[in-house]
């Protein structure tokens, strides 16, 4: 099952904006039979999404997170 990539990003945005908030934005698509599985960039963090064609829940990862430094400069 073809689906263009507008298609894929249309059905991906509602349900990644309430997982990750109103600023979160798909990297990458991939269709992969009843499942889109991408990266998408959220403030502060990369992560990994799958997201089921059916049902519509999406299962987000972390792959990268910004944290703040936790050791106090030498000088």
């Amino acid at each position: 099952m073809l689906k263009s990539v507008d298609t894929l990003r249309d059905d991906v945005t509602g349900p990644l904006a309430h997982c990750c908030g109103a600023q979160a934005r798909m990297l990458t698509a991939e269709l992969h039979g009843e499942e889109v599985r991408g990266l998408a960039i959220c403030p502060g963090r990369v992560v990994r999404f799958v997201l089921d064609a059916h049902t519509h829940r999406i299962s987000t990862v972390d792959l990268l997170r910004l944290t703040k430094a936790s050791r106090k400069p030498a000088a």
